[in-house]
This record gives C-alpha cells, sequence and structure tokens, in this order.
C-alpha cells in the first residue's frame, strides 16, 4: 500500500530511468524519477523533497553495482557502509574516458551607465596610441573598470583578452592617471601580440619611455587633493 502511494511500484515508462530506479533501489534508496543533468560538480542530488534523483547522464551505463552502491550512498545507516559506497562511485567516476571540456561561455560585459563617459575617454586614448605610436597594429580589445582594484590601478589579461582599470582612477584620480595606465597596460598588449612573455623588463621599459609612463612595474598614483 505504502509503495502505491509513494510511486515505489511504478513502472518507468522509460527503461533507462526504470533500470536507475532499479538500481539504487537495490541500494535502498528509492524515488520516484530520475532526471539526469549535466552538472559536473554535483554528480547525484535528491530534489523535490526526496522524490527526485538527480544524476549526471554519466550513470546511463553504470554496472548494478555501481547503481546499487549510489543507492547506500543515500541511505546508509553507517559512516562505514557510505564509505565503501562512495569508494565504489568514485572508482566507476574515475574510469570514464576524459572529455574535452566544454569552454564554459564569457561572460557579456556590461558597463554601469556611470562607466560609460570613462570608457568612451579610454577607448579614444587607446586607438590614438595606437594609432600614433603602433601604427595601429594592436588587436583593438575590451576596456572595462574594475571597483575591486584597491592596490592596482590597470591589468591586462591574455585569457579572456581585456584590459581592467581601476575605477577609482578615473573618478578620484587627478587627470591622465587612467590614461597613463592603459598605457602601461598597452605595452603588455604589444608583448603579449609578439609572442613576447608580458613583463617589465627591458622591452616595456623602452616603450614606457617612447610613450612617456613610469617605467617600473607598480607606481603611486597622483589623487585629488594631493600634491605631486
Amino acid at each position: 500500500m505504502l509503495q502505491a502511494f509513494f510511486g515505489w511500484g511504478r513502472k518507468s515508462p522509460d527503461p533507462v530511468e526504470d533500470k536507475l530506479l532499479s538500481g539504487v533501489a537495490e541500494g535502498g534508496a528509492r524515488f520516484e524519477r530520475v532526471v539526469l543533468t549535466d552538472n559536473r560538480r554535483v554528480i547525484a542530488s535528491v530534489a523535490d523533497g526526496g522524490r527526485t534523483l538527480r544524476l549526471h547522464h554519466s550513470f546511463k551505463d553504470a554496472p548494478p553495482r555501481v547503481l546499487t552502491a549510489l543507492g547506500k550512498l543515500f541511505s546508509a545507516r553507517t559512516s562505514a557502509t557510505r564509505a565503501r559506497a562512495k569508494a565504489e562511485v568514485r572508482t566507476y567516476v574515475g574510469s570514464l574516458p576524459t572529455r574535452a571540456a566544454t569552454p564554459p561561455r564569457p561572460r557579456k560585459y556590461r558597463p554601469p551607465a556611470a562607466d560609460l563617459p570613462h570608457l568612451a575617454r579610454l577607448n579614444a586614448e587607446f586607438e590614438h596610441v595606437n594609432a600614433a605610436y603602433f601604427s595601429s597594429t594592436l588587436p583593438a580589445v575590451p576596456l572595462r573598470l574594475s571597483g575591486r582594484m584597491r592596490r592596482r590601478n590597470g591589468h591586462f589579461s591574455s585569457d579572456p583578452l581585456e584590459i581592467a582599470i581601476a575605477r577609482q582612477l578615473c573618478e578620484k584620480a587627478s587627470d591622465g592617471e587612467a590614461e597613463r595606465t592603459l598605457r602601461h597596460e598597452m605595452i603588455h598588449l604589444w608583448q603579449h601580440a609578439t609572442g613576447r612573455k608580458p613583463g617589465h623588463g627591458v622591452d616595456f621599459r623602452r616603450w614606457a619611455r617612447r610613450l612617456e609612463i613610469h617605467p617600473r612595474a607598480t607606481r603611486s598614483g597622483v589623487w585629488v587633493g594631493c600634491e605631486k
């Protein structure tokens, strides 16, 4: 009667789902349905108040002993039983062929409205410096402002390809501080684009003198209300 009430005794119309439900039931865990997922961090979880088993799709072809072990993970009352079951499941997962990871979709950067005037000014500076000093050979890269930078003025990234400038340079620093930081990061972009390792060696210092910026890795910004 209880089986009929909770749906444990029903026959699944999907043979794969029926196999999975029956397999985990052998281990003592009973569910009404299985939902296959692509979640790589959580391979098995319970939803809908314990009625639904969410399971990574790689378990569709798991042998009965693995499904039984999976059922024990959700039902065993002793830590020793759960430990043995976990070892069985981990062995199976480790035996699966490694597939090339699907690269995550890059998040589309949507700057706040307040950043737009600053970004417009920095993009204009990028185009000017690229044309005047690099003969427009540098690739166009996204520019963004970062509110998290406190000890750094800027950052060049090759993956994803972008230049980040500390927002506080645009909002609180003296005129030209953000532009000078942008020129610094553009040298790293040039190093990357020409196959060099971005750094602050001889070629960086040479370009820094050309671009009339500080020829060192770090410098202190000049802030509004502070003497130079």
